[in-house]
């Protein structure tokens, strides 16, 4: 740790699908080691397979959890989590006089910056650690995401339309600029990283920007590659209209077989030109503010696509009937069959439980 900076308090914000579940698993793999390097990485028990440890904080700021919260912890009831207490719980064991202390969440908001200001100490340094990626690039991964996992249900025009025009804080919004001067006018300090400056090397850079030396004797861990290639995202797409999210997951591993049997991994682009237009039009401004903010000239660090490349980019309308996606539809479907007709086998052939 810089001793010159001393101890002080290190939030990660985000952004998601910049690595940060990569960091937080990796932060977590490392607990004992940092805490010998002093800094410490405290854990929730009741959320201990959470990867971001302060994950269940910035839920209790929020209006309401995702989705994918509710299913993992069906027990925790979100309206009565206290942010205080939670607070209070995280920084429990904190040796505040000689350590630092790392509250990682990737759904933190600018809307918690208020409240977050009020629950952390004021007399403790507080780095505040953004990484930002292009906006395309960013939605390319965050919509799969959503789709992967059932949060959305909606053509990525209508996820633009969403990120670009309307409120609230249930989706990240990747005004970049808004983020860093809501955070940096709570804290005093808000580090910015350009994911695709240090994609590479993600834990290095954030522990630079943190303020932390760099240690040899770390543990790495696997990045796993956790997004749906074309194939898989445009069949879900198919079939994500009203289903239940018991026949969702089938329709994901039947999906994922046909994937490994035909051997199928591209992942390309799905946003069309109209959708880069509205990008440009929404965040260009935000993107070179923030660029002057940081005292950085490089436009190509935040610049959007000007047209869409064949090359990286998917039509549906188009890919939908070529030959290949029809031979992976085919098969997709006859392994969703399969194990759909074994669930129900399954479920018809099952003991009664007696009285």
């Amino acid at each position: 740790m810089n001793a010159a900076i001393g101890p002080r308090i290190v939030l990660h914000v985000g952004a998601p699908k910049t690595a940060s579940t990569y960091l937080q698993r990796r932060l977590r793999a490392n607990s004992k080691r940092l805490r010998e390097l002093k800094i410490f990485v405290p854990v929730l028990p009741q959320v201990a397979a959470m990867a971001g440890n302060a994950k269940l904080l910035a839920t209790a700021l929020g209006e309401r959890p995702s989705l994918t919260f509710e299913r993992a912890f069906p027990e925790i009831d979100h309206q009565e989590l206290k942010p205080a207490a939670l607070t209070e719980e995280l920084l429990r064991d904190w040796k505040r006089d000689s350590e630092s202390v790392v509250l990682s969440a990737e759904n933190f908001r600018p809307n918690h910056v208020a409240r977050m200001r009020e629950l952390l100490p004021s007399d403790v340094p507080v780095v505040v650690v953004l990484f930002v990626r292009r906006q395309d690039r960013w939605i390319d991964s965050y919509f799969n995401q959503m789709i992967k996992t059932k949060e959305v249900e909606c053509p990525i025009s209508e996820f633009v339309a969403q990120l670009c025009d309307t409120e609230g804080e249930r989706f990240c919004r990747p005004d970049w600029f808004g983020n860093y001067h809501a955070w940096k006018n709570a804290f005093g300090n808000c580090k910015v990283i350009f994911y695709d400056e240090v994609a590479s090397n993600v834990f290095s850079a954030f522990l630079n920007a943190a303020g932390f030396e760099a240690a040899s004797d770390l543990i790495d861990i696997e990045r796993a590659q956790v997004s749906l290639n074309i194939f898989e995202l445009a069949y879900l797409l198919e079939v994500t209209k009203p289903i239940a999210y018991e026949d969702f997951l089938r329709r994901r591993m039947a999906s994922e077989k046909a994937s490994l049997q035909l051997q199928v991994h591209e992942t390309r682009s799905i946003l069309r030109n109209v959708d880069l237009d509205r990008l440009r039009k929404r965040f260009d401004e935000s993107n070179c503010r923030l660029l002057a903010a940081l005292g950085r000239d490089d436009s190509t660090l935040l610049q959007l696509d000007a047209n869409t490349n064949p090359d990286t980019y998917c039509n549906l309308e188009e890919f939908y009937p070529s030959a290949r996606y029809v031979e992976f539809r085919k098969l997709a479907n006859a392994v969703y069959a399969r194990r759909s007709r074994r669930d129900r086998l399954r479920s018809f052939f099952k003991p009664a439980r007696h009285k």
